[in-house]
């Protein structure tokens, strides 16, 4: 038992009647004992074995008492001792260390299967204790904690995502490795050498009432110079029982709205006791291809401002920045926060799915991307567009957030550029135009900055000093830093 759980239980008031019988039924053992008995101290000191065939009655008798005052003290406090063990740990899952609220929402409701099992990994001294797992049709939570006292954990990670860790699962002859869903969540506790995580990976649904074992294989280990890996298995053997699995429920739209000049629809909601759901396919949601026929993903807009209110720490994990604007969903008035956690779950290629916290009335439920757009989650409800795009005060809220100044040019300015891309027209994208200058900049490194009208990106390009980057701008014609916008 590791030192937070004792004092947790320490914390335990037994009551006073309890307490008050069991210190009689010793009390009275002990008294049974002396009448009965004369071994002697260094007697008593031998082994069970070498008691003569008298003292063994004794010491039968004396057993048999104890273990009638055991069986009527765990009668009574069998009960609120595990209670407190498992509240040590629903502590630890329900806490915002946590940053999946579905796995939070879940432990305080007291969903899943409790698992209680422990396994020691002595080659590396850690300790693992399996604490529940919980699953729906997309997904499936296993909770667990690791400590040592001799291995540090800082660096130790079960990284499913982008680590060398795997997660198996093993029913009769078959072994396969699970697909992760989002990042997972994970916490280390310095104080207590402890490691709390929540893995996420694909649904065991189709298991209900099977035995199966699971195992995680490979730890993954992160530090300044790079990534290593801790070569162990941890296993977990369990039978699934019903109370492990909820029900997703999915509602079918078709909520059509524009956001900062593109078009998304909003085509299916879903509801369970882990997360909500909401599928969106845009016009700027898909894979985009190259001349050379290259592949590759580019975020979309939408995507930007879900994931523009979020902030990480080592304490906390993903969270909401209440300073900035994002996308959530608000329901009895109230806000329900995206999991940043499972920014990265994939829908189909043409869909970007944002996940938010579970919410309890699937009936009133907004879906709101900053100011601009509500969408009503439901069958009815029509979608209220409250601000139209406008090319300009995005461009300059988006080089705003990167610390620059949109400042529009003069005509002699205009004239600069215009004679620059005259004279050096292989040097600029022909899918590139001029928006403007920089403000008070004249003397930093910056040559040129770029806005992707696709993603919101931007970017800039920089000589290796003040002196060089003006020397290069006066060589090309210019007395200032243009703003390019990259045209898709």
């Amino acid at each position: 038992m590791n030192n937070h759980i004792r004092r947790e239980l320490e914390k335990i008031e037994i009551p006073d009647d309890l307490n008050r019988r069991a210190r009689l039924g010793v009390e009275k053992a002990k008294a049974e004992f002396n009448e009965q008995s004369h071994t002697t101290a260094k007697e008593n000191k031998f082994s069970r074995g070498r008691f003569p065939n008298r003292k063994k009655q004794h010491y039968k008798r004396l057993s048999m008492v104890a273990a009638a005052l055991i069986l009527i003290a765990s009668t009574l406090t069998f009960t609120p001792v595990i209670g407190a063990i498992q509240e040590v740990y629903d502590k630890i899952f329900s806490s915002n260390h946590i940053d999946d609220s579905g796995v939070r929402n879940a432990v305080i409701s007291g969903d899943g299967q409790v698992l209680d099992q422990t396994y020691i990994d002595e080659r590396y001294d850690i300790t693992v204790h399996f604490d529940r797992v919980l699953m729906d049709d997309k997904e499936t939570k296993l909770l667990l904690t690791y400590q040592s006292e001799k291995t540090e954990l800082k660096d130790y990670y079960i990284d499913l995502f982008e680590g060398v860790s795997s997660i198996n699962l093993m029913v009769g002859n078959e072994k396969r490795k699970l697909k992760n869903v989002g990042w997972g969540s994970r916490y280390y506790d310095r104080k207590e050498n402890k490691v709390v995580s929540a893995l996420s990976f694909e649904s065991l649904k189709d298991y209900k009432g099977k035995d199966i074992r699971l195992e995680i294989d490979q730890l993954t280990i992160y530090k300044d110079s790079g990534r290593d890996s801790v070569e162990t298995t941890w296993p977990l053997e369990f039978t699934i029982k019903p109370v492990a699995v909820s029900e997703r429920k999915t509602i079918e739209l078709h909520k059509t709205f524009t956001y900062k000049r593109e078009t998304y629809t909003v085509t299916r909601v879903e509801f369970s006791k882990l997360e909500t759901r909401v599928v969106v396919k845009g016009s700027d949601i898909g894979i985009l291809t190259d001349d050379n026929g290259t592949e590759y993903d580019v975020m979309s807009k939408l995507e930007r401002q879900f994931l523009n209110a979020r902030k990480n720490s080592k304490e906390y994990g993903y969270s909401v920045d209440e300073k900035k604007s994002g996308v959530f969903i608000k329901s009895e008035g109230k806000k329900v926060e995206p999991i940043f956690s499972k920014g990265e779950v994939e829908g189909e290629k043409d869909e970007y799915i944002m996940t938010f916290a579970p919410v309890k009335n699937q009936k009133d439920c907004i879906l709101e991307i900053g100011d601009a757009v509500h969408i009503p989650l439901t069958k009815s409800g029509k979608v209220i567009q409250k601000k139209a795009g406008d090319e300009k005060s995005e461009m300059e809220a988006l080089l705003a957030e990167n610390g620059f100044t949109l400042v529009p040019l003069s005509k002699e300015e205009e004239e600069e550029i215009n004679q620059y891309l005259e004279t050096f027209p292989k040097e600029v994208s022909n899918n590139r135009k001029t928006i403007g200058k920089l403000k008070r900049l004249g003397n930093s490194k910056i040559l040129d900055v770029n806005i992707s009208e696709r993603s919101g990106v931007v970017s800039h390009v920089e000589a290796s000093t003040p002196e060089e980057a003006k020397k290069i701008r006066e060589d090309s014609g210019l007395s200032f830093i243009p703003v390019y916008l990259n045209q898709h």
